[in-house]
């Protein structure tokens, strides 16, 4: 079943494991956005910041989402 514009857990998800992966998503994701954006170690921005966040939010997506 196609379930296109809502947000639906799969056949086998439960709603404490769907609440738990995405804690996580979202925890490394922000992580990740902290750490390339942190100025205490460095004088100036790194260049590839956006490129980083870019993949580790593709990455998140890809992890979590899944056609089951």
């Amino acid at each position: 079943m196609w379930a296109v514009g809502c947000t639906v857990l799969g056949k086998d998800v439960h709603e404490s494991h769907a609440f738990g992966i995405e804690f996580l998503a979202s925890f490394v994701v922000v992580f990740v956005v902290f750490a390339c954006y942190e100025k205490s170690k460095y004088d100036q921005q790194s260049q590839a910041a956006p490129f980083v966040i870019g993949l580790i939010y593709t990455a998140a997506i890809i992890v979590t989402v899944s056609n089951a």
